[in-house]
């Protein structure tokens, strides 16, 4: 467990991998931090209305060796800016934690705080050794395609530019259908990276398993590890959850996309930085050309 985030902010983090009655053990600390801090194992047991073993087995999961540790890490923690979770009926209806109540000043501070805490968050979730071997598999592929769908195609074409921008060849097309018809097509050489918040976006998940049935190695860059996504990918690589799978919004913030672009950044600088020369030189290819189109040019008889 990483000491740079708060516990809160680990537990939020790693919600989404936990098994059903350990996310019952998370949501609770989460809603009621200054009351979990006073209880013991017993008490907090029964506020949970789970067994004492499943609060141990929520302790190890988190990556603490003893409700012991636990306590003290929730009372170091105790001055953490993370806020509990509101308990304010209309908050998250129309973005994340903004309600009705909500001033120009609550909703810029609340959209600043909530992205850094994911950004800072991707510490927890991230696994440094898991995004080794995916800039590995990256450096192995001819080309990599990319299936992703909503705002999570934002991230798509992110990571089409920057590896673009090292001459790593890279292939996304927004329209689902055709991600789907090109995933069932690939060949030897070819790496598929699906990219999904939820992990359970019908389509997204479609084209990585027709990826992964045309004997391709496959990569899920998703929120829950327990999630459709994740179970036939390869290698997985955990972001922060932007909501919990049980109130998945009918919106989509990009807030829980700031997880997906660090992700993808720190791939992109694995991938460049092993191959640091070549990375280098067809970077300065492009730069050339890069601005010239962002040179205005006055037209001609203009002053």
């Amino acid at each position: 467990m990483t000491a740079e985030i708060s516990i809160l902010e680990h537990i939020q983090s790693l919600r989404g991998g936990l098994k059903p009655t350990l996310q019952v053990v998370a949501d609770a600390v989460l809603a009621r931090p200054t009351e979990t801090r006073s209880m013991n194992i017993k008490e907090l047991a029964a506020a949970c209305g789970v067994s004492e073993a499943s609060i141990s087995r929520f302790v190890r999961g988190i990556g603490l060796p003893s409700y012991r540790a636990f306590q003290l890490r929730m009372v170091e923690d105790a001055a953490t800016t993370l806020p509990a979770r509101s308990q304010v009926p209309d908050e998250g209806q129309i973005y994340e934690n903004i309600g009705r109540a909500d001033t120009a000043q609550t909703i810029l501070t609340k959209v600043a705080h909530r992205t850094a805490d994911v950004a800072r968050a991707c510490l927890s979730t991230l696994d440094p050794a898991a995004l080794e071997r995916a800039a590995a598999m990256i450096r192995a592929a001819d080309t990599v395609y990319f299936f992703a769908a909503g705002l999570s195609a934002l991230s798509a074409e992110n990571a089409l530019l920057r590896f673009a921008r090292i001459g790593k060849p890279a292939i996304f097309h927004r329209d689902r259908n055709n991600q789907i018809l090109l995933a069932g097509s690939l060949r030897r050489g070819s790496l598929g990276i699906a990219i999904s918040d939820s992990g359970r976006t019908n389509q997204t998940v479609l084209a990585l398993t027709a990826a992964r049935a045309a004997g391709v190695p496959t990569i899920a860059l998703t929120a829950f590890a327990d999630s459709p996504l994740a179970r036939i990918a390869d290698l997985t690589l955990v972001t922060p959850a932007g909501y919990q799978p049980n109130e998945e919004p009918l919106y989509e913030s990009m807030v829980s996309k700031i997880g997906q672009l660090v992700a993808i950044d720190a791939l992109y600088s694995l991938v460049a930085l092993t191959e640091f020369d070549a990375s280098v030189a067809a970077v300065k290819r492009g730069d050339a050309f890069i601005q010239d189109s962002r040179s205005a040019r006055r037209p001609e008889g203009g002053r």
